[in-house]
């Protein structure tokens, strides 16, 4: 009589896929710490940022070529959209819990998309409760413009994690997590 407390057909690791480092990726890293590490950076480069531009900025906006720099008191969300700031601390919980979850026992590059995509939502949202001298209650900083788009280093990491996440491989079924 088979052993009814094992599943025979059960093929992925005890830990259950856990910080799991696929060969692809370099082995002995675990993606939960590359996901801290990410979310951590991202939040202070942007928070840093911020704070170089409301000083640099305060007298008077700045001209690179075709990059112009100057503060813009965002209310919206990504590109100055309207949207209330009950939305935005859901959708930034979310993506947190997304990143938070997703990242076990993922590629180390979709470990790290989610860490942009987690530390910039939490550097815009961080924004929103600072309290800024000069800037209205509940506003982002933006000092990047391009065009008539205007934004901020955070903008930027959830962008890139977005594209990452969207041309990021497929596992193969020999990596696939169970």
């Amino acid at each position: 009589m088979p052993d009814m407390r094992t599943n025979p057909t059960t093929t992925g690791p005890p830990d259950r896929g856990r910080g799991r480092v696929f060969p692809a990726d370099f082995p002995g890293i675990d993606t939960r710490w590359v996901l801290a590490i990410a979310i951590s950076m991202v939040f202070a480069v942007d928070q840093i940022t911020k704070e170089l531009a409301i000083h640099t900025l305060s007298s008077g906006p700045i001209t690179l070529g075709g990059l112009r720099l100057h503060l813009v008191a965002n209310r919206g969300i990504l590109l100055g959209f309207p949207a209330p700031t009950s939305i935005i601390v859901l959708a930034t919980v979310g993506v947190v819990i997304v990143a938070l979850r997703s990242a076990r026992g993922s590629r180390l590059t979709t470990a790290l998309a989610y860490g942009l995509l987690a530390g910039g939502a939490m550097g815009n949202l961080f924004d929103r409760f600072q309290g800024r001298h000069g800037f209205p209650p509940e506003a982002v900083v933006d000092w990047i413009s391009v065009g008539r788009i205007t934004f901020n280093l955070a903008d930027v990491f959830l962008v890139v994690g977005v594209v990452m996440l969207a041309f990021a491989p497929a596992p193969r079924d020999s990596e696939a997590v169970s």
